[in-house]
């Protein structure tokens, strides 16, 4: 359903036919929608309401509490790090007796800056008063217990759900580029993407004699950055060797994703499993990584794709990867598709399980 006073929109009919008997719920982001959020929402059959507020988010906790004392669902996931949303619903919650479920991104419980320390750190003490908090990766989940001291049953590990992409996919654009020999990053422009490092390597590396790399992504969010990048670009005059999309309607973005050779699914910041990730693996195509301590956990240290931010790491990674062991690296990145789709399948079906413990 569409409702636009309330900035509720629709969305998909859930594949987890347990959800659909289980919740009658919502799952409420302000500011900004992330693809965890849209598509986890999708898979539990839940409603989703989204106002892209600014803050002090006056208008958003206006929104969110009409909403709430007006269709009273049974349980309500929040997406962090809105610490005022936090709040605003588990005080609402115990006046008309909803149950709540956090979902933690990285941001609110691993602050890397003074502001996100600030604006995060004191709501805290609410994730104690949810009845369930997701997290992200098994790192995180340990940084949460620790960090808040939420009993281990409250913590719930649910890897994001693997996007379902459409058969029937197309580009208005790229025409020009052999997408068969383009690697993609599909980036957020945010400040844990080194894209000069990446760009740098990528141009120094072997394949980029006969390879393009894409970076998708609005640069417009990072102005500082698109300079940075555009100077390198410029410097090697490599033009015709990086492309930078900007936004992309998602049937362009998937159809790039499918027919590329391989994608660059990575953050620099730890606790972090980038969404790209995901995408690979509904993609089912080999996904090169940053080896932080996350990854390594997740991924296993054993996958020969995985670099470092060391000069020439990367650059290695991509030839051995692309070019010399490509079929090797190809047949090892198929078979730990098919273990994260298992992981993301029974996850998701174990937090169903959770769900109707506690409604």
């Amino acid at each position: 359903m569409v409702d636009n006073d309330f900035a509720v929109m629709g969305v998909p009919v859930s594949t987890c036919p347990q959800a659909r008997r289980v919740l009658r719920g919502v799952f409420i982001a302000w500011r900004r929608l992330s693809r965890r959020t849209l598509f986890l929402s999708s898979e539990l059959d839940l409603e989703l309401f989204f106002t892209p507020d600014n803050p002090l988010y006056l208008k958003a906790m206006w929104r969110t509490w009409r909403y709430l004392v007006t269709r009273k669902p049974s349980v309500v996931f929040v997406q962090l790090p809105q610490g005022l949303l936090l709040a605003e619903v588990t005080a609402i919650s115990r006046r008309v007796g909803l149950k709540v479920v956090a979902d933690v991104h990285t941001g609110f419980i691993y602050p890397i800056s003074p502001k996100e320390y600030i604006l995060n750190r004191p709501f805290h003490v609410h994730l104690r008063r949810v009845d369930l908090v997701l997290a992200h990766n098994i790192l995180q989940a340990d940084l949460i217990k620790k960090k808040t001291r939420i009993s281990s049953e409250k913590v719930v590990l649910v890897y994001d759900p693997i996007p379902r992409i459409s058969k029937s996919t197309g580009l208005s654009r790229l025409n020009d580029i052999d997408l068969g020999k383009s690697v993609v990053f599909p980036a957020s422009w945010a400040i844990d993407e080194p894209l000069n490092y990446i760009t740098t390597e990528f141009l120094e590396s072997e394949i980029a004699r006969d390879h393009i790399l894409v970076i998708t992504g609005s640069w417009r969010r990072n102005k500082k950055l698109y300079r940075k990048l555009m100077k390198v670009i410029k410097e090697r005059k490599a033009g015709d060797k990086v492309v930078l999309t900007g936004y992309l309607p998602d049937e362009e973005y998937y159809h790039l994703i499918k027919h590329c050779k391989a994608i660059i699914a990575m953050s620099s910041r730890e606790y972090t499993l980038p969404h790209a990730l995901w995408e690979a693996v509904a993609t089912e195509k080999p996904f090169i990584t940053l080896g932080t301590e996350t990854m390594l956990i997740e991924i296993s240290s054993e996958y020969p794709c995985f670099f470092t931010m060391n000069k020439g790491s990367l650059r290695r990674t991509l030839d051995y990867c692309l070019d010399k062991e490509y079929q090797k690296a190809y047949s090892v990145a198929k078979a730990k598709v098919e273990e994260l789709r298992f992981k993301s399948k029974s996850t998701l079906e174990n937090l169903v399980k959770k769900l109707s413990e506690i409604l």
